[in-house]
């Protein structure tokens, strides 16, 4: 059956995941919207018309909508779609904003819940499969320690662009370190739960000039689990990496994000793993799964509506606790 597709979008990864719905359903009708409505004409036309665009829409035509807007306009077709039978791939995070008092209501989430994926892409990554899997064996059940620790020089993310005016500068409402960290916010999720309280403190090193924070440490505490995860984020380093570091009761690990490859130790052996890992692969996999509508399963656990609910409460906590300098209770 032919599937009726809208993305709602035009910028990079909206593009993105056009090209790779391109690849896996060629057949099917796909619809691309956006408020910049010239650009949208222009890639149709550039896609040999592949894709049509479109200025207005009726929202009951579709079977699967891509939501790949800028942040502040996450929630707001959320809730436009929420009725409807469409499955819904929406891009992260998820802004905290009046529309996002909507979507918290009960009955609001028990309507999208089953038809809802959020991008937290990294949850696909081979490494974190691996180590998902090796968490669940029987000496690894008591984790005592997570940490992430990431950072990259603000000016080398965007290198064909002013770097001030970025989303991460701080030049829009959802910029600055908080949102950037949301993918580590769901992973952690993932992996152990919503904690119990957190302490966060944020910097401003003054370096670019800028009134942004771009230097993140925060602590996660879980009382019941007796565990203490933290998540550090700075954009300063002259060099890009991402690392998670597991400490449980028989072993170490220690992964890197960038570089593709996990360590593990323990008192007698030293065993590392290389992944080869080409990341749009990641996209089309996730992507070839929401168009067959597939379901939340072990081998698909893919951020759910509630999820990103916990990561946006969990940021605006994060938010609360610097400006208090104080611990917070979720």
């Amino acid at each position: 059956m032919k599937k009726n597709i809208l993305i709602i979008g035009t910028g990079s990864i909206a593009l993105r995941h056009l090209k790779n719905i391109l690849s896996i359903v060629p057949k099917s009708k796909i619809f691309l919207f956006s408020h910049e409505n010239k650009r949208a004409i222009n890639i149709s036309k550039k896609l040999k018309k592949k894709v049509f665009a479109i200025k207005n829409f009726s929202k009951n035509f579709f079977s699967h909508v891509i939501i790949a807007t800028s942040t502040i306009k996450h929630n707001k077709y959320l809730r436009l779609f929420f009725e409807n039978r469409a499955n819904i791939y929406c891009e992260k995070p998820l802004p905290n904003d009046q529309d996002l008092v909507f979507l918290n209501k009960k009955k609001i989430r028990k309507k999208l819940e089953k038809k809802v994926k959020i991008g937290y892409q990294l949850r696909f990554n081979p490494i974190i499969k691996y180590l998902v899997k090796e968490l669940k064996k029987k000496e690894n059940k008591k984790i005592y320690l997570i940490k992430f620790l990431c950072g990259q020089n603000l000016k080398d993310w965007r290198k064909d662009g002013n770097f001030s005016k970025l989303y991460s500068a701080g030049s829009s409402k959802y910029g600055s370190v908080y949102w950037e960290l949301s993918h580590e916010i769901d992973l952690l999720n993932y992996l152990v739960g919503k904690p119990d309280s957190l302490f966060c403190s944020n910097v401003n090193s003054k370096t670019f000039n800028m009134n942004v924070h771009d230097i993140s440490n925060t602590i996660f505490n879980y009382r019941k689990k007796r565990l203490s995860c933290s998540i550090s984020l700075e954009m300063l380093s002259p060099i890009l990496y991402r690392k998670l570091i597991v400490v449980t009761k028989s072993n170490y690990f220690e992964a890197d994000l960038i570089n593709n490859f996990i360590i593990k130790k323990n008192k007698k052996i030293v065993f590392k793993k290389k992944f080869h890992i080409p990341r749009n692969l990641i996209f089309i996999e996730f992507m070839k799964k929401f168009l067959q509508n597939k379901k939340y399963s072990d081998s698909f656990p893919f951020s759910r509506l509630k999820d990103a609910l916990i990561v946006t409460k969990i940021i605006k906590t994060m938010i609360n606790s610097n400006k208090q300098k104080k611990l917070i209770n979720l």
